[in-house]
């Protein structure tokens, strides 16, 4: 009896072993949302910002550290103050001719028209020299003429003060005369100024200096010079029809 139900035990233990587990199936896959595929997986060396953008990030860091671009945007920002500084000349000028009866008009040397004509023949003279220059010719000669035109018109304006001083006209005489001394005065000075960038720019070696070609210091000479040129065209039309 034993026997008999120890050999019982034993063949149901062995069928319990030797039964196979039912297979264990894998939870379905989810759709991606909205249908849209799976992402494929992120390659490429991010360790310097990664993508095919680094190159053209770089190339933009390139530009803002060139240093002709850098020379003629600090160009523009310097004429900005000058600009203030005549403007506020002018806003005191037209005030001060609408205050009161002391306002004489003075007679405007006829001098000034030949300095004018002058200093436009000059910007031509300067715009040709840079031709010249990017075309690889000689521009010194076109220079040169500049510089001896811009001198040319600062002695002009020196003779044209004689001339008013010779008919009594003095700095204190009327308001009008104050601010004709004044206004051609100041341009006359920061035209100095650019007398200095354009011999600076005429001895400029034709190989650059430093890492600013010769062609970019033209550049900046013409942008002082130009403006120079049209403001005194500004002052001329204004001593001349708002007296």
């Amino acid at each position: 009896m034993t026997a008999t139900l120890l050999t019982h035990s034993t063949g149901v233990l062995t069928g319990i072993l030797t039964t196979s587990a039912p297979p264990v199936e894998a939870p379905p896959r989810r759709a991606p949302i909205g249908g849209l595929p799976p992402a494929p997986p992120i390659t490429g060396d991010w360790s310097r910002g990664g993508g095919g953008g680094d190159g053209e990030e770089s190339a933009g860091r390139e530009s803002a550290r060139d240093p002709s671009q850098i020379a003629i945007t600090g160009m523009w920002i310097a004429l900005a103050p000058i600009l203030m500084l005549f403007m506020a000349f002018v806003s005191a000028y037209v005030v001060r001719q609408g205050l009161g009866r002391d306002w004489v008009r003075v007679p405007v040397p006829g001098l000034l028209w030949v300095n004018t004509l002058v200093l436009l023949v000059s910007s031509l003279a300067l715009e040709r020299g840079r031709r010249v220059d990017r075309a690889g010719g000689r521009a010194r000669p076109w220079l040169m003429a500049t510089l001896g035109l811009g001198i040319l018109f600062v002695g002009g304006q020196l003779a044209a003060w004689r001339q008013l001083a010779g008919q009594g006209v003095g700095l204190s005489t009327t308001p009008y005369s104050s601010f004709f001394y004044l206004l051609t005065g100041a341009h006359g000075l920061h035209l100095a100024g650019g007398l200095l960038g354009l011999t600076a720019a005429t001895l400029w070696p034709e190989r650059g200096l430093g890492r600013l070609p010769r062609s970019v210091a033209l550049q900046l000479a013409a942008i002082y010079w130009h403006f120079m040129g049209l403001l005194w065209l500004g002052l001329f039309l204004l001593l001349l029809f708002w007296r």
